[in-house]
């Protein structure tokens, strides 16, 4: 069928290819992430503009959303400068120039991009439903989140829990299995069950390249900390995983 219409292969393969290259721009920009030194120790959060040519150059860069500070401001605008060369453009993009805005937050000695923050500044079809499915994997992982219980009978315990799940067009789960097991069954049948407690889940965007979307999400269960048996908010887990999530939530 693909063959029979080259056109739509070829447009299933730009937004393949947009998404996997923004998320290479995203580990290369957190990769140079480390503030200087006499920055640290400070936290907030900014948005930043940056323009790259094909051979990952950078063309230009510009703070849209201060920090609130006129150093760490600069600091941060820095980091874009030693952070060329970026990673190139996959041949199926076609354009000369890119664009992106991206949010980060920053804590301590160094700062995040903000988990599928990363979006193309002028759009393209293939960069608008690339941003659109990056915002739907964030909106399904944040409704997994809400959903967690904590089991009583695990009460100080810790451990780290993943699992990965099958949506169809509808919304309707399909499959979900574990693919990091926290060791401790009360724990990794409430990893599967809040998945279960999640469905239906929004209808992936017109633009998905396939009928059936892979997500993983991880998660840090802590049964050590008062407060935390009754569930977690996202900004209270969102520092403890981020680490991990940038891998591997943006769909496997």
């Amino acid at each position: 069928m693909l063959a029979a219409f080259p056109a739509l292969a070829q447009t299933d393969k730009q937004i393949e290819r947009a998404s996997a290259w923004k998320a290479r721009l995203t580990e290369h920009i957190a990769g140079n992430r480390l503030l200087a030194i006499e920055r640290r120790g400070q936290a907030g959060h900014a948005k930043v503009t940056f323009v790259i040519d094909r051979s990952g150059k950078l063309k230009s860069r510009t703070l849209v959303e201060s920090t609130g500070s006129r150093q760490l401001d600069v600091a941060l605008v820095a980091i874009f400068d030693h952070a060329q060369p970026f990673p190139e453009p996959p041949s199926e993009l076609t354009e000369d120039m890119f664009s992106f805005t991206v949010p980060l937050v920053f804590a301590g000695r160094h700062f995040d991009v903000v988990p599928y923050g990363l979006a193309a500044s002028v759009p393209t079809p293939a960069f608008a439903a690339s941003d659109a499915m990056d915002a739907w994997r964030k909106t399904v992982t944040e409704q997994v989140w809400r959903n967690r219980m904590f089991p009583p009978e695990a009460i100080g315990q810790r451990a780290n829990a993943g699992v990965t799940f099958v949506i169809d067009r509808s919304g309707k789960l399909i499959s979900n299995a574990l693919v990091e097991s926290t060791g401790f069954a009360p724990l990794d049948a409430a990893t599967l069950a809040m998945v279960e407690r999640s469905a239906p889940f929004p209808k992936p965007p017109a633009g998905a390249p396939d009928d059936l979307q892979r997500m993983t999400v991880l998660m840090m269960f802590d049964g050590t900390s008062p407060g935390q048996s009754n569930g977690w908010s996202w900004a209270e887990d969102e520092a403890k995983i981020k680490a991990k999530l940038k891998g591997v939530c943006r769909g496997c």
